[in-house]
């Protein structure tokens, strides 16, 4: 497959999505969808939310219409994949509108999930770097259901300062879109190069100051979304796509939410309700801008997905780089944060002095 077309269909994903977030933001305060500032709040004045629907429409619309039209299939299962966004989708939406209890949301979550499990779509098998293979077995059930939903509540949980779960997607997808192109899986190429375009129009309004945000709409879908085409592409040792490929280019969002739900789960607080507990909202709380912390992640993400990319798709980085290039850029972010707090404590007694 050309990556010519695959820009080129990016290109149109993004102008369509554009338009049609531009639309969302005149539209959705008339119909009451706007985020009100409250305590948790990273925004002072009310902004539009739920103009993930841009992309959450269009998407999948416009990657059946370059499949048919390139005449590239799209891989086995897509169309399960589809069906179990819809009770994520509408669920989220019904969220942004009028918020609704932790497990019912939850339930939304997990049968899209079993949508694709019903399906026979699941992980069986993970690699290692060095090419060691490990059998899921009677694991595989429970893990790809774990996977589904956890970075479906990862999008979710991430997606509080303007322009960072939007950016996350971009590049994840675009990291996919070329490593896929790279191996010759043409369906998940145009997929992913559809999904990048399509955010990326998102995100040309989401960037900050944010004119409008995705809302759960949004963010479950794409959390969702990743999740599922991880396990389409990567189930086995001989599928298209390694699925810890997956796992390192998204790296930022579930290392932050995995630490920060560990830890809350440790000092026995309880870790499903809101709170501002993030690498990422500790960082605004200590005065850095949303375009500084945004920029922050997405320079990490951006990093991964080169580092994905050489290994995976052009073979030019031996295992122990390849592990050390995921490791170090993760530590740098604990440390950042941690001399972030200990000046930020240090501060008033110096000033005291």
């Amino acid at each position: 497959m050309r990556p010519s077309l695959l820009i080129v269909l990016a290109l149109m994903a993004s102008g369509l999505t554009w338009l049609g977030t531009g639309v969302l933001c005149r539209w959705l305060p008339r119909l009451g969808l706007l985020d009100i500032p409250n305590v948790r709040s990273s925004h002072s004045t009310p902004i539009p939310r739920s103009g993930g629907l841009s992309f959450v429409l269009l998407g999948p619309v416009l990657t059946t219409v370059a499949a048919r039209w390139s005449g590239i299939d799209l891989p086995p299962g897509t169309w399960v994949l589809l069906l179990g966004a819809l009770p994520i989708a509408v669920a989220s939406l019904v969220d942004d509108c009028r918020p609704l209890p932790a497990h019912i949301r939850f339930s939304a979550h997990f049968m899209g999930a079993l949508i694709l499990l019903a399906d026979g779509r699941m992980l069986r098998e993970l690699v290692f770097p060095g090419a060691a293979v490990w059998s899921l077995g009677w694991l595989s059930a429970p893990l790809t259901l774990l996977w589904i939903v956890g970075l479906t509540n990862a999008f979710n949980f991430m997606d509080g300062i303007d322009g960072l779960a939007a950016g996350q997607a971009v590049i994840a997808a675009t990291t996919v879109a070329w490593l896929a192109q790279v191996r010759a899986a043409n369906g998940t190429a145009l997929a992913m190069a559809v999904l990048a375009g399509a955010v990326l129009g998102f995100l040309l309004h989401n960037w900050p100051p944010a004119r409008i945000f995705m809302g759960d709409v949004g963010s479950a879908c794409l959390g969702f979304t990743f999740a599922g085409w991880a396990v389409l592409s990567g189930a086995t040792h001989t599928s298209p796509l390694p699925f810890l490929a997956w796992v390192v280019v998204l790296a930022p969002f579930l290392f932050d939410t995995s630490v920060t739900l560990v830890g809350r789960i440790i000092r026995g607080q309880r870790w499903y309700e809101a709170h501002r507990e993030h690498f990422y909202q500790r960082l605004i709380r200590q005065g850095w801008s949303h375009l500084a912390v945004t920029s922050l992640y997405l320079g990490v993400a951006a990093f991964f997905g080169l580092v994905v990319v050489v290994y995976y798709g052009y073979g030019r980085m031996a295992h122990a780089c390849f592990i050390g290039a995921i490791m170090l850029p993760l530590l740098g972010l604990v440390v950042c944060v941690w001399r972030v707090e200990v000046r930020a404590r240090w501060r008033p007694t110096r000033m005291l002095r």
